[in-house]
């Protein structure tokens, strides 16, 4: 799927715990490892970066889910409240743009439509604290380790951010970097009614006929109210249903968030993030496409390949 970019793809049982699939590109043969100093190609740059488990990404707006899941928990009635839209806002003297004109939109239209103005202000709402709150108890600043591997630590520092900052820390720009493993691991946190279990990589090592190891399901602390998790699943649901196609996922029952997160000068990074809510495929994924371009039509299709591929391996066993 990742054939000809560059960035990775995790799939993982948030029920079990076990990775299913964690791809980085460019990748190599390790019995031919490449000439990396002499290559006048390019195709190599960044070979050794294994971007599941080593790299952080600007995240664009799958970390809108972030904002969103802080003003659930933080602020009364925002399920009802209203945002205008008229394409552009001025915050803390930064002007906010849309991709489009979105006119009045609840929370859930907003997240539906990636609605820059409505989660700049949003952000303002939530504040300094709790946005960095809530990236925290989602796992997404942590540094921890997955088999023994470590995982690269994403950061939120909105020590120093004023208002105009803030607004685009909340729409998933500013300073915001995010892990691809770790944001996996929040979906099935989400996924899971606001506890997920632990990605393992290795479920089973035998020696002859003794098994030396078996990995065990771990469920992380709660990091969502339940009916925090479940409202974000009803919205992620609903971006699938409206926005992205159901056809796109071959009959599975897919909650996700695109995002394209730029940088000035360079073709946009694509996103796509979520999970699957079939009793018979629990999966959460992402997709994190290096100067991809748009989340939606660059990295969806990707994610949709690799979750039916996943889903007859679960079917399979």
């Amino acid at each position: 799927a990742l054939s000809g970019y560059r960035g990775t793809i995790g799939v993982y049982n948030y029920k079990t715990g076990e990775i299913l699939c964690a791809v980085t590109s460019p990748s190599y043969d390790p019995d031919h490892v490449p000439d990396v100093a002499n290559d006048t190609t390019g195709s190599y740059e960044g070979v050794y970066v294994n971007r599941f488990f080593d790299a952080a990404y600007t995240p664009g707006s799958i970390f809108k889910l972030v904002t969103a899941a802080a003003a659930l928990e933080t602020i009364e009635g925002v399920q009802s409240r209203t945002f205008q839209c008229s394409g552009k806002t001025v915050i803390g003297g930064q002007e906010i743009i849309c991709e489009g004109v979105h006119g009045t939109i609840t929370l859930k239209q907003a997240l539906a439509h990636s609605c820059n103005v409505a989660f700049g202000e949003l952000a303002g709402k939530v504040g300094t604290k709790a946005l960095m709150e809530y990236a925290e108890k989602l796992g997404l600043s942590e540094s921890f380790e997955c088999d023994g591997i470590p995982v690269k630590a994403g950061t939120v520092d909105l020590k120093d951010a004023d208002a105009g900052d803030l607004a685009w820390a909340g729409i998933g720009q500013y300073t915001d970097q995010v892990n691809a493993l770790t944001f996996m691991r929040a979906m099935g946190r989400i996924a899971g009614g606001g506890t997920g279990a632990e990605p393992y990589l290795m479920a089973k090592i035998t020696r002859g006929e003794k098994t030396a190891y078996e990995a065990k399901t771990e469920t992380s602390s709660r990091a969502l109210k339940a009916e925090t998790a479940a409202k974000l699943t009803e919205y992620l649901r609903n971006n699938v249903a409206t926005m992205y196609g159901d056809w796109q996922f071959g009959g599975l029952n897919v909650c996700a968030k695109s995002g394209t997160a730029e940088h000035e000068g360079e073709t946009a990074d694509a996103m796509f993030a979520g999970f699957c809510v079939d009793e018979n495929c629990p999966l959460a994924f992402v997709v994190f496409v290096e100067n991809g371009g748009a989340g939606s039509t660059v990295a969806a299709p990707m994610a949709a390949k690799v979750l039916g591929v996943c889903a007859q391996v679960l079917q399979s066993e």
